[in-house]
């Protein structure tokens, strides 16, 4: 004789007590999507290993522009200061999107701190920072479920594919490396065009197998776009004047950021 099963309802009362289901963030790359239906986690930090020129990047811009298409905040915090003004132009008239860029890389997991205890953004970049302690990495996680926001963190002038401590407190790995057809990251200052399409493979190790899946990011930018105002001339030019700007165009009185509609 079986036991009768017992169906136990919340009472109205305490329905508001229970978490909220929300989903994770997705990427808009349909690829990457099937293997994450779920969108990346909120609440967790997710590690991100890709060098310089594998495509992280443009991986990373797809995820912010899905997330402030969905009307919620992104914060990039760009500890090496690595990050092109060109390629992330298109996403400040889409919503609430701010780049941090630290005194020095340490302070990347101070930013970090801060930003995710405001509450404000549903995804927190970190993006080229030097591997945190493991109490660094397990206090931000922490504030990351508390706000219920996701948590990437790119390493720090990483190129060995085979090591996996990255973050120690990761719950889910992303890494970015050359598709099955051959294809050789371009490394920076080699003079490639950047950031171009490309085929990338991104290998997701989240328990159990690793799933792999071949993605095309990146966009066609022209190659030379209006700078921002506070953006320092670095042309060949511009390179022997002094620190102190003299000799420098004076930068506007207002900045001439896209009006929000």
């Amino acid at each position: 004789m079986t036991a009768p099963k017992l169906h136990l309802a919340i009472p109205e009362r305490l329905q508001h007590l229970a978490p909220e289901f929300r989903c994770g963030l997705p990427f808009g790359i349909s690829a990457l999507d099937v293997l994450l239906p779920a969108g990346l986690p909120r609440g967790q930090l997710t590690a991100l290993d890709a060098p310089l020129g594998s495509g992280g990047t443009a991986l990373l811009l797809a995820l912010a522009e899905t997330t402030l298409r969905a009307d919620e905040g992104v914060a990039w915090i760009d500890a090496a200061r690595s990050l092109a003004p060109q390629a992330a132009a298109h996403l400040a008239p889409l919503g609430q999107f701010w780049v941090i860029r630290p005194r020095g890389t340490e302070s990347a997991w101070w930013c970090a701190d801060v930003l995710l205890g405001t509450g404000a953004f549903g995804l927190v970049i970190v993006d080229q920072a030097p591997t945190p302690t493991r109490s660094i990495a397990v206090r931000l996680q922490r504030l990351a479920r508390d706000k219920d926001a996701a948590l990437v963190v790119r390493g720090h002038g990483r190129t060995d594919a085979g090591a996996h401590a990255l973050v120690p407190a990761a719950a889910i790995r992303l890494c970015v490396g050359p598709s099955e057809d051959g294809f050789v990251p371009a490394l920076p200052g080699s003079g490639a065009a950047w950031p171009a399409p490309r085929t990338v493979r991104v290998t997701i190790e989240k328990g159990g197998a690793p799933r792999a899946a071949e993605v095309r990011v990146g966009l066609d930018l022209p190659h030379r776009l209006r700078p921002h105002w506070a953006v320092r001339d670095r042309r060949a030019g511009a390179a022997r004047r002094s620190i102190s700007g003299r000799g420098q165009r004076p930068r506007a009185a207002t900045p001439d950021w896209p009006e929000r509609s």
